[in-house]
């Protein structure tokens, strides 16, 4: 196990030097880059030379068959995010899609070509941002969406999506269900179902921020705030201001008036992602 550890760690190293060597962009497509790597291999053994022995020359073969492993490698390497148990996880995904991932579950994606596809293993709360199709696979059924907020549970043999904003379409055996904002899909073997929900919240409850603070300093409170929704909070006010209070839900904007609003403070969005509180 220590080997193999070991020995996955060695060609991360090597990887990460070989996106640098030959300038590769992982944003861009997988043939794309594998095409480029190639061309530049090319290049380099190209380059005219006065005197070279035999071994270089396949000192260079050897090298570049390699570059090219290691780009195969690079295509199917994957990052695996997993939660505590009994704990919920909240985290960004490189497209700034937000997760809160529940009781051990775990999530897996491609960790230097993104493709907006994601592998899970029990139950995830989902904010992703709009784009190209989003993806996510289970071992008992498939989500497909475009931007929206929803909830794939995977959990005891049964399979559940509920959907809490957007359009989301659930694979399920052979069959797909278009879920709109209030529905939720169920299906556990051969019998499977789409209902009408009743959600006021609008998100499950492990996806929410929950915490009960007495006179706690206000830093504290915003790095929890930073911590769970994935932005960046620019504290202006007195930073030795105390909050007390409750706080329960999964809006970022309602967590941001629960704790102003009592300290007299206002707050203002310098992007999506990056807060001003003064």
């Amino acid at each position: 196990m220590k080997e193999k550890e070991h020995n996955d760690q060695f060609i991360s190293r090597k990887a990460e030097q070989l996106l640098k060597g030959y300038k590769l962009d992982t944003r861009s497509d997988q043939e794309e880059v594998l095409n480029k790597l190639l061309d530049r291999i090319e290049e380099k053994e190209k380059k005219p030379v006065r005197k070279i022995s035999w071994y270089l020359t396949a000192a260079a073969s050897v090298a570049a068959t390699i570059a090219v492993l290691i780009t195969f490698w690079l295509f199917t390497a994957t990052e695996t995010i997993q939660s505590a148990k009994g704990e919920s996880y909240a985290f960004r995904l490189p497209d700034d899609s937000r997760i809160v991932l529940h009781d051990g579950s775990t999530l897996s994606y491609r960790r230097y070509f993104w493709n907006r596809n994601v592998s899970l293993v029990g139950a995830a709360y989902f904010e992703v941002e709009k784009g190209q199709g989003f993806h996510v696979q289970t071992k008992q059924g498939e989500v497909e969406v475009l931007g929206t907020r929803f909830l794939v549970d995977e959990n005891n043999n049964q399979f559940t999506v509920q959907c809490y904003e957007g359009m989301v379409k659930t694979s399920y055996k052979k069959d797909s269900w278009l879920l709109e904002p209030g529905t939720r899909f169920s299906g556990q073997g051969d019998t499977a179902e789409k209902e009408t929900v009743i959600n006021e919240n609008g998100y499950p409850a492990f996806a929410k921020f929950s915490g009960k603070f007495q006179d706690v300093p206000l830093m504290e409170v915003v790095n929890e705030i930073e911590h769970f929704f994935g932005v960046d909070i620019q504290l202006e006010a007195n930073a030795a201001k105390r909050f007390s209070g409750t706080i329960q839900t999964g809006s970022l904007e309602n967590v941001l008036q629960i704790v102003c609003s009592p300290l007299q403070l206002d707050y203002a969005f310098k992007d999506k992602y990056r807060i001003i509180i003064y």
